[in-house]
């Protein structure tokens, strides 16, 4: 009896899911495109993307290691475009770390005509699962179930049919 209750456990101890978490995350998952500015950079760069009607957001970090932050969940989120006005040692210093995400984190300076054509980079840059159909993976995946569901719900209706 004992060793069955220390190996029934055992089972529950292995079934633990492990959870590794590294502070809050500063932007919600649903901001794909960002700019990072700080307190005199961020209110220029939201009137420019007032301006030109974008749909991108304009977070004011308040330190270096916040925005170290956001980059670490860019490498996570492959939808993730940034524009860096702000704190630009962090984000080349990123950067020369993680090669891979250069072509969807880009660095301007915070005069205005940069700032302007960086936002238009990032609003004509696509990023990987833009590229991709959308369509068509959930419609050959719904045609895969309904025929399934369709081939058991018909051999159960025909073997009741017959008997």
């Amino acid at each position: 009896m004992k060793i069955k209750s220390i190996f029934i456990l055992i089972i529950f101890l292995g079934m633990i899911v492990p959870v590794s978490a590294h502070g809050i995350h500063v932007t919600p998952d649903s901001a794909t495109m960002i700019v990072i500015g700080d307190n005199s950079s961020g209110i220029l760069a939201k009137k420019l993307v007032d301006e030109l009607r974008l749909n991108v957001t304009v977070y004011n970090f308040k330190s270096d290691a916040d925005v170290s932050h956001e980059l670490e969940h860019a490498l996570g989120n492959p939808d993730k475009k940034i524009l860096a006005i702000a704190y630009q040692d962090t984000v080349n210093e990123f950067l020369s770390k993680n090669p891979d995400v250069s072509n969807r984190i880009f660095v301007s300076s915070a005069s205005e005509n940069d700032i302007k054509n960086g936002l238009i980079l990032l609003n004509t840059t696509k990023s990987k699962n833009e590229n991709t159909g959308w369509f068509l993976t959930p419609f050959l995946a719904g045609i895969l179930v309904g025929a399934m569901i369709g081939l058991s719900f018909g051999t159960f209706w025909m073997k009741r049919k017959i008997s």
